[in-house]
């Protein structure tokens, strides 16, 4: 590919659901549902247990299927301890923690909403996309649909890990922490004869997983960041495809790289879609030049050698021909995620400060 969009494309934002009114990919609240028409309708449908997603796969099992050999497997490598270890499994059997995305004190037809409403939908329309860029299909930059649906997935792929999710979690944690002193002296002030005598004891008796439901209800609209979507829409896309007799891309548990942030000049996204193939994607014609240019048996070891190192528990390949390879790069010590280092900022920023 490598043409320049020949205009910016407007994000595809969510939209409002045509039979409640509510937008689709932000869940309900518990005070809303129960008069949603939607909802009302989903549990008029029957009275069985509703059959909710709860094994979460941060590392969509889409993405993992590229990396399968002929026996519909992958190879996964992994440090638990000092020995590298691989194995021969399938792609659903890895990259998922159960209930990650779970909101928690709802009705249990809504807790899988963000997985089951929001995940599922980015990762579906993000295969259809990559098969538009891998073909070269000009729908991918004419078509707002599939263009911001693989922005989108770019987005998650550097927000939705469990690790991700702990980070935005403490950040949203430490900012209830720096209101809790007004928060507890409008209770004391407005608090009714009945009520706990503390705002900790009311919290605990009405609503003791408001923290954890309040993260789930921010992450997805976090991920589908207008600006960030927009400039990631904004840049130039191709697909290199590696030649038959060099060494396979690897991918992992954090398989996207970025250089710095969007807005730069010389900044560019990497992303391994296949053993034979990665996604770049750059702000500029100069920089994607010098990705066609070096020779490509530099650029695979590069690429591999930044996956094995920004990987959180696993790499992945189709065989474990390179065990010695990640054996020598996988480390314990990876690049903090987007979630973390704005935690670390908030903390440093709002830390107390000396006389």
């Amino acid at each position: 590919m490598g043409q320049e969009t020949e205009k910016a494309i407007p994000r595809l934002r969510a939209v409002e659901c045509g039979f409640c009114g509510h937008r689709y990919i932000q869940p309900c609240t518990t005070a809303t549902q129960a008069e949603c028409p939607n909802m009302i309708a989903k549990l008029a449908i029957s009275n069985a247990e509703p059959q909710a997603s709860i094994r979460h796969h941060y590392i969509p099992v889409f993405y993992l299927k590229r990396w399968c050999s002929g026996d519909g497997k992958i190879c996964e490598y992994s440090r638990p301890f000092k020995k590298i270890y691989d194995r021969r499994i399938f792609p659903v059997q890895t990259g998922f923690l159960d209930r990650l995305y779970e909101k928690k004190g709802v009705p249990k037809l809504i807790a899988q909403q963000v997985e089951d409403d929001f995940m599922k939908s980015v990762d579906t329309l993000a295969a259809d996309a990559l098969k538009l860029i891998e073909t070269g299909d000009p729908k991918i930059n004419s078509d707002q649909k599939y263009r911001s649906a693989w922005s989108l997935f770019l987005i998650t792929l550097m927000t939705r890990m469990p690790e991700d999710v702990a980070a935005l979690a403490q950040i949203l944690s430490d900012d209830w922490e720096r209101d809790l002193p007004r928060v507890r002296q409008k209770y004391a002030s407005e608090r009714k004869t009945d009520d706990p005598p503390t705002l900790e004891e009311f919290i605990e008796q009405k609503d003791p997983d408001h923290m954890a439901r309040l993260t789930m209800n921010v992450l997805p609209n976090l991920m589908d960041h207008e600006e960030i979507g927009q400039l990631l829409n904004n840049m130039r896309w191709f697909v290199l495809t590696t030649a038959a007799d060099a060494s396979p891309l690897l991918s992992s548990d954090r398989p996207l790289f970025m250089s710095g942030t969007f807005s730069e000049a010389d900044c560019y996204v990497t992303l391994p879609i296949a053993t034979n193939r990665l996604f770049i994607a750059t702000n500029s014609q100069q920089i994607e030049r010098k990705f066609r240019s070096p020779p490509q048996n530099e650029l695979i070891q590069s690429t591999n050698i930044q996956l094995a190192k920004q990987a959180a528990k696993y790499v992945y390949g189709n065989d474990n021909a390179q065990s010695e390879f990640v054996d020598k790069y996988i480390s314990g010590e990876r690049p903090k995620s987007f979630f973390e280092k704005l935690r670390d900022y908030r903390k440093q920023k709002y830390a107390p400060r000396g006389p």
